[in-house]
């Protein structure tokens, strides 16, 4: 049972990660595998082949919902934007609870003075985009700016409620690396070359962010998952598309109590 929940969990995870706005890492909390994941990657006592076999259900998972449900997903998002929001925000929130049973396993408390920073923080980044885009950003791929942004791109992945697309954004290489990612088969061999340094930018972020949040998690757990819940809370303002009185977004509002229901049940029974 496990396994087939861990599996579930990767397939949501592979469909929020290329969903607009949707925090992979924010879908891995709300269902309660996110930390076990920063233990098990920065546990020295296992090799590699283990962790991997560990963690198969969700790679396998993550494949599935980018491959097999990612387009169609991505369609329904794109057609029934405001439905398929209230969904995601309903699947965010019914997480929330979660995040504060395990910070009271640890018999602790929220810090809402960390709660309220975090917010704060969330809700700036996704704000500053807009600023920026009204800006004239430098658009040079040099080496070391590639390096930068492999770095930013990840962490934007591993922190939770911190946008990867607000840093490609600050540095003017957004729509660049969007349309890499697109078109991956497309590329020349002077094109993997110069995305050499963003590759290499991710791997280091991918190391040092991991090891960072496994230090947290050990050692500042209560305050860390406090922290968290802030980032979590404030994502949402990221998809939400506001209200009206009509029926589409009504409707919408009984779909955001289903999934929070759906979500609530599904990490509780984990």
């Amino acid at each position: 049972m496990n396994n087939l929940y861990e599996l579930f969990c990767g397939i949501i995870i592979g469909i929020g990660v290329i969903l607009p706005g949707v925090s992979g890492s924010v879908i891995a909390i709300m269902l309660g595998i996110y930390n076990k994941v920063i233990f098990l990657l920065n546990d020295s006592r296992q090799s590699i082949i283990e962790k991997i076999g560990k963690l198969l259900p969700i790679l396998l998972g993550l494949l599935i919902g980018v491959m097999f449900f990612g387009n169609i997903l991505l369609y329904f998002y794109k057609t029934y934007k405001i439905e398929m929001s209230y969904i995601f925000i309903g699947l965010i929130l019914g997480g929330i609870p979660i995040l504060n049973k395990e910070i009271k396993s640890k018999k602790g408390k929220i810090n809402y003075t960390f709660l309220l920073l975090s917010f704060l923080i969330s809700v700036l980044l996704l704000l500053m985009p807009n600023i920026i885009l009204n800006t004239s950003v430098q658009k040079s791929h040099n080496p070391f700016l590639l390096l930068i942004a492999g770095f930013l791109y990840i962490s934007g992945k591993i922190i939770p409620g911190i946008s990867s697309s607000f840093f490609l954004i600050i540095l003017g290489l957004y729509e660049y690396i969007l349309s890499i990612m697109a078109n991956p088969f497309s590329l020349g061999l002077y094109d993997y070359i110069k995305l050499i340094p963003f590759v290499i930018g991710v791997l280091i972020g991918l190391v040092l962010l991991i090891k960072l949040i496994n230090y947290l998690l050990n050692n500042y757990f209560i305050n860390t998952y406090s922290a968290i819940i802030g980032f979590v809370i404030g994502s949402i303002f990221a998809i939400f598309p506001g209200f009206k009185f009509e029926f589409n977004y009504i409707l919408s509002v009984v779909f955001l109590i289903l999934s929070f229901y759906f979500t609530y049940k599904m990490s509780k029974n984990n």
